[in-house]
């Protein structure tokens, strides 16, 4: 039977926090360092407001991160003074400097280890709603992975069955036959079951229990990426 194994990114390879807080801070010096003064009208918080805005005009932004800050950004620099043309430039430049520090992620423990073992034996690919590139050099994975579905390059995402159709598609397999990995009750086990085809929860450590509200469960669960290449056999066995 052919499968496909299927992985979210952020907080199923790597902790996402540590990076897009790094990120941030990468963009405040940025900011600073050419327009002073800047981030006294600009905080994160104000930021985080112009967000809501954003997607209060442009709701179909909603599943493309990237694309929203780039939106902020320009909206934000004209707010401070720039002209449109200059700002939107200038924007463009900032998400650049942004994205090259989204990419400097941690890998959780084994990672490597884990995607060595199952790239022998299966079809690897990504389903991520976030806007890491698995193929830059700063993550390193990319030689596991057939390819990689983002929702900021796709325009949709996770739980919708789209994104897992895509995959499918892509792969040239049947829904069934995807096997996805990852953290989030409703974006990964719901969209997973929704598309029709089986997830496995990465609940690391054991730190959370099941919610009644999250629906159905998985079709199994993990706490260290270690056990996936036992689980994932027992599933197609």
């Amino acid at each position: 039977m052919t499968v496909l194994i299927t992985f979210d990114l952020d907080n199923t390879l790597w902790d996402v926090a540590p990076v897009i807080s790094r990120a941030e801070y990468a963009m405040e010096a940025w900011f600073e360092m050419r327009f002073p003064g800047f981030l006294q009208q600009h905080s994160l918080s104000v930021q985080e407001e112009l967000k809501k805005k954003v997607m209060a005009e442009t709701p179909e932004i909603a599943a493309n991160l990237t694309a929203l800050r780039l939106s902020i950004y320009k909206l934000a620099l004209k707010q401070f003074g720039l002209p449109s043309e200059e700002a939107n430039s200038v924007a463009e430049a900032a998400l650049a400097h942004f994205c090259e520090w989204r990419q400097k992620v941690d890998l959780y423990p084994h990672v490597v280890d884990v995607l060595e073992v199952l790239h022998q034996d299966y079809s690897l690919a990504v389903i991520t709603n976030g806007n890491a590139d698995v193929y830059h050099p700063y993550v390193g994975l990319g030689q596991y992975f057939d390819f990689a579905v983002r929702a900021d390059q796709v325009g949709v995402a996770k739980p919708a069955v789209d994104v897992f159709s895509l995959a499918a598609t892509t792969a040239g397999v049947d829904l069934s036959q995807i096997i996805h990995i990852g953290d989030h009750p409703v974006d990964d086990v719901f969209g997973a079951a929704n598309a029709g085809a089986r997830s496995v929860w990465f609940n690391r450590h054991g730190a959370q229990r099941w919610g009644d509200s999250w629906g159905a469960p998985s079709d199994a669960e993990v706490h260290s990426l270690l056990e996936l290449p036992t689980v994932i056999r027992s599933l197609i066995s």
